[in-house]
């Protein structure tokens, strides 16, 4: 099942989305005894439905531990914020797991453009995920698409990252605080990405095995040739793969070689993008995360013996990686 999906190209159009977004409200949760026939509620529990009839959660009673952040009014507060800045357009879409109990939108800023290179333009904008279920909270982080082969990107820079958790009532200065944020850093943006340019790997197999180490092959249906596929598109000397490249990789594979819906895809942009941010704000050193890599390989096929090779040629690869990094076998 694939969920709701809604689009929208101008602000005018991003309220009307709002609008039609699932409401949800709180309502009573009951136990049932099988042996004896018996209902009795469950007065310290409370039942989360949508106003078109979805059971969507079951969370605290006590709004001192959860309360019910809408979705409408996350994406109505984003609105109101891109408002306040002039010629930034809002275009992106919504979408919502089928018991509404997630939500990711991802919002281009048209008008917020920046540059990897002379020939590589980046719209900016805001990837956002909330949820009812009583396990996500509310999280705004910098999103972007690449406008020569329209991969999405996000959450790469933790100081433009901003969230909040059901404990608290939503907090409208959040949204506001997370569109200013990326409308007015469009220059340490850049500077990342200039970064990750200057930052190799020791070659594109180590890039495949950095990828594979990132956790995104499980939203890809042939993990390794569809890693394969996207590192020719975006490297250019397999001899040493960028930083930027082997990210660019990850951001294509998950962008084009992919059914899995939005709602599900924003954990795999997320994982990706430890490629570009350590949760420290500094860029990864690209042989730290080829010998974690390596390492992490090694200790699978060592402790599980009947594990397959991802790709021929996969053990003559690691051991002159283990050689490089000084990693024991």
């Amino acid at each position: 099942m694939q969920g709701e999906q809604y689009a929208f190209d101008d602000l005018d159009e991003l309220y009307e989305t709002a609008e039609e977004l699932p409401e949800v409200d709180r309502h009573d949760v009951y136990a049932h005894h099988t042996g004896e026939d018996e209902w009795e509620e469950v007065p310290y529990r409370d039942s989360l439905w949508t106003d078109d009839g979805r059971a969507t959660g079951v969370v605290s009673a006590s709004q001192d531990f959860y309360n019910i952040i809408q979705y409408g009014d996350v994406l109505e507060t984003i609105g109101d914020a891109v408002d306040r800045h002039e010629d930034i357009t809002p275009r992106g879409r919504v979408s919502i797991s089928p018991t509404a109990h997630k939500m990711s939108a991802s919002i281009d800023f048209d008008g917020a453009t920046i540059y990897a290179n002379e020939d590589d333009p980046i719209d900016l904008g805001l990837q956002v995920q909330s949820g009812h279920s009583g396990f996500h909270g509310l999280k705004y982080d910098v999103g972007a698409e690449r406008q020569v082969c329209s991969n999405g990107m996000t959450a790469f820079i933790s100081d433009l990252s901003f969230d909040q958790t059901h404990s608290d009532p939503f907090q409208p200065g959040l949204a506001y605080n997370a569109v200013d944020a990326v409308i007015q850093s469009p220059a340490e943006i850049e500077q990342r990405l200039a970064q990750a340019q200057n930052r190799e790997l020791m070659n594109q197999d180590e890039a495949l095995l950095v990828l594979m180490d990132s956790g995104i092959g499980r939203y890809l249906e042939q993990p390794v040739p569809d890693l394969l596929n996207a590192l020719y598109d975006e490297v250019d000397d397999p001899e040493a793969p960028t930083l930027w490249e082997t990210y660019n990789a990850a951001t294509r594979a998950l962008t084009h070689y992919t059914q899995v819906p939005d709602y599900e895809l924003a954990d795999g942009f997320e994982q990706a993008a430890q490629l570009l941010e350590t949760g420290g704000n500094e860029i990864p050193e690209p042989e730290r995360l080829g010998q974690q890599a390596v390492e992490r390989r090694t200790r699978e096929l060592v402790e599980r013996g009947d594990a397959e090779p991802l790709w021929e040629g996969e053990t003559e690869t690691l051991r002159e990686l283990q050689e490089f990094h000084d990693v024991e076998a």
